[in-house]
């Protein structure tokens, strides 16, 4: 039986809508991500808020993850929690709340660091946190520009917490996901990078230790020369979704999370309703020119067209070939927003036996 046809088979025993995640291609996935790093001699630390996991991460570190990053002070407290000592909080942490739950947070980490990219926020930290100061190198977030505008900024932030907490610079490579092609993501890929070294280059010069060069996005890593870079920060590589299939930064052979939905309604040959929604899918739609929230795997005729909260809306441009009670999977556009939406994700091995998979580090701050 394949894993698509084990999926469909305990979504039928379970119910739906029902996340799904292989296991075999979460394995291959974690091993290539832990291969590439090691060919290119950098560190890696995956981004945690894909699978939001203790048990995903406990197989990244074993896979020879130096730490974790994270998005949110939940994500840093779960798998705090669970032993996982070296964190980043790849987010700017802003206000009394947040402040008092990183100070008992970094209390009991061996080593925590914290993005950002405003003195005043450095300066707000606990003493015993390290600080990456965030380059914007072409997604227009968060960060200064390469060269001058973040020399400045690290000589403004050394005079105001010290150069021992300086770990150095850190990038998100975002606008890769506005590439129209191979060409336009290995540009941005050389941004990312470029803009990093560029900068650590004229910082050096000055005298001022940068330790940490950091990148991060499944799509640029790998795209270009890492030489000079220390450390890579993937996330969706090991779950994979339709957007990263559409920029080609995976197959979709290599999308292991799923959601498996049932037929409700065929209200038009071309048309079918099935019970997954905006409750179950993301829909966040990240690359230009993409249609559909999500990919119906092995019926690629399919357009996942829209979605409500409990209906999505199959289309086709003949016939769907459908009925009510078929059952399909769906690879949905985002795999990090999708897992939030679920409590529990029930993971298949090769032989068809399955366990639930709690997110255990579900919400949004």
């Amino acid at each position: 039986m394949s894993s698509h046809d084990l999926s469909l088979a305990v979504a039928a025993e379970l119910g739906t809508p029902l996340a799904v995640v292989d296991e075999a291609i979460v394995e291959a996935n974690l091993e290539r991500m832990a291969r590439l790093a090691r060919d290119a001699g950098v560190r890696l630390r995956p981004h945690a808020k894909t699978h939001k996991s203790i048990q995903v991460a406990r197989r990244q570190l074993a896979n020879g993850a130096i730490g974790l990053t994270v998005a949110t002070m939940t994500e840093a407290e779960v798998f705090a929690n669970a032993g996982i000592d070296d964190l980043l909080i790849a987010h700017p942490p802003v206000g009394a709340a947040k402040l008092r739950r990183l100070e008992s947070l970094a209390e009991r980490v061996r080593v925590f660091a914290a993005a950002l990219d405003d003195v005043g926020v450095a300066r707000a930290l606990p003493e015993n946190v390290e600080v990456l100061w965030e380059v914007d190198t072409g997604q227009h977030r968060i960060g200064t520009a390469p060269g001058e505008p973040t020399v400045s900024a690290v000589r403004l932030l050394l005079a105001a917490i010290g150069s021992r907490r300086f770990r150095g610079l850190i990038s998100h490579g975002g606008h890769v996901y506005s590439a129209k092609d191979q060409s336009e993501r290995r540009t941005a890929a050389a941004q990312e990078t470029g803009g990093l070294l560029e900068t650590a280059a004229m910082l050096r010069s000055d005298g001022i230790e940068v330790r940490e060069l950091s990148i991060g996005s499944t799509p640029t890593v790998g795209m270009a020369a890492l030489q000079g870079i220390t450390e890579i920060r993937p996330g969706t590589y090991v779950y994979g979704d339709a957007n990263m299939v559409r920029i080609g930064a995976q197959r979709i052979e290599d999308c292991a999370l799923g959601v498996v939905a049932c037929v409700v309604s065929t209200p038009a040959p071309n048309r079918a309703v099935v019970d997954a929604g905006s409750k179950a899918l993301s829909a966040d739609l990240r690359v230009p020119g993409a249609q559909g929230f999500g990919i119906v795997a092995g019926r690629e005729h399919l357009l996942v067209e829209r979605l409500s909260e409990e209906h999505a809306v199959l289309s086709a441009a003949t016939a769907t070939g459908l009925s009510i009670g078929d059952f399909v999977l769906i690879i949905p556009t985002h795999a990090c927003t999708t897992v939030n939406l679920h409590r529990e994700l029930v993971v298949i091995a090769p032989d068809g036996r399955f366990r639930r998979q709690p997110v255990d580090a579900l919400g949004w701050r």
